[in-house]
């Protein structure tokens, strides 16, 4: 259903509240919510698009964990990979987004990273496999090429380590919290990195502020929102998020701002979630509303700016939540 015009003003309102007076964003609507019937038994959790293609990591099959669908027919191209003990088997995988057109998987029991090329069918084929250092959090590296990426350390170091497959120190590292609480959790300036070619972002999860840096950790530009009645207290329940998870593609950094507790999220709490875009540069482009379910993590495909998105409870069953983000270029 469509929200009303006033429901939006005072939506607008209210996310307007959670900002200073200089962070307007030029374009702001609200969206509907549309969904993707999905083909097969599936229960999405991770996801990534590489246009005309949507590659989904399926946590509800051990025989087809991967599959591999066509967004101009929604039609279902290819199933990939198994639980198993296998040589071509996975044990404990995790698809990554990517900046570049490979896919890129790891496991981490195997302590490996495999490379695939996409084909024109819809199919992966094996390009290479790479050993991975600091493997046991392989799952939230963000890639800037097919061997060099940057990793949060978490419980290991208060840092962001830039890595390669080669080697066994990091190259740099970026030290973004205070080392003395130990637990990464309730740390105020706990967060959530991204990468591509040209920039590493860092959105942080209990305050409104995303620093955009280039490859070496060198600040571009520190986007800083107020965030009105803001106490930080994350060993709270209670506590409020600010940014949760987000996806950078070649054009845009697209972050979900949650603006209440996690509990009251989960509940669909009347406010629903804001979904804001900037440029590389750290500059507001969009903002919207997202109506209906919101999701707890997503990809956008740039080519159509399409963002496909997913609960972590697997519902709506076999289908992704879908949006239309009007409003952005490609140039």
């Amino acid at each position: 259903m469509r929200i009303s015009h006033l429901i939006f003003i005072l939506l607008s309102s209210l996310a307007a509240s959670c900002s200073s007076s200089d962070t307007d964003f030029p374009h702001e609507e609200s969206l509907e919510q549309e969904l993707m019937p999905l083909q097969g038994i599936t229960y999405p959790i991770k996801l990534e698009v590489k246009h005309p293609f949507l590659i989904l990591e399926n946590m509800k099959r051990i025989d087809s964990l991967f599959h591999i669908y066509d967004l101009t027919n929604l039609e279902l191209k290819s199933v990939f990979g198994k639980i198993g003990e296998g040589p071509d088997d996975f044990i404990q995988p995790s698809l990554f987004n990517t900046p570049f057109p490979d896919i890129l998987i790891s496991d981490i029991d195997k302590k490996m990273v495999y490379q695939y090329e996409l084909n024109k069918y819809g199919k992966l084929e094996l390009k290479s496999s790479n050993k991975a250092n600091y493997v046991d959090g392989a799952p939230n590296a963000a890639f800037i090429n097919d061997s060099l990426y940057v990793l949060d350390a978490m419980y290991r170091a208060p840092c962001i380590h830039k890595l390669t497959f080669r080697d066994e120190l990091p190259l740099k590292s970026w030290t973004y919290r205070n080392p003395d609480i130990l637990d990464y959790y309730i740390d105020p300036d706990m967060g959530y990195v991204y990468a591509n070619e040209n920039r590493i972002v860092f959105s942080y999860g209990y305050k409104k502020q995303i620093d955009f840096m280039d490859t070496d950790f060198n600040l571009i530009k520190r986007v800083s929102f107020d965030f009105a009645n803001r106490t930080i207290n994350p060993s709270s329940n209670d506590d409020v998020a600010s940014y949760g998870t987000g996806y950078l593609g070649n054009r845009y950094f697209y972050v979900l701002f949650i603006g209440t507790s996690w509990p009251e999220y989960r509940k669909l709490s009347f406010r629903g979630t804001f979904l804001e875009v900037f440029d590389l540069d750290g500059n507001p482009i969009a903002r919207y509303h997202l109506g209906g379910i919101p999701p707890i993590s997503f990809a956008v495909d740039e080519d159509t700016f399409i963002l496909y998105g997913m609960r972590d409870d697997g519902e709506p069953e076999d289908n992704l939540l879908v949006y239309k983000l009007n409003g952005l270029s490609k140039y």
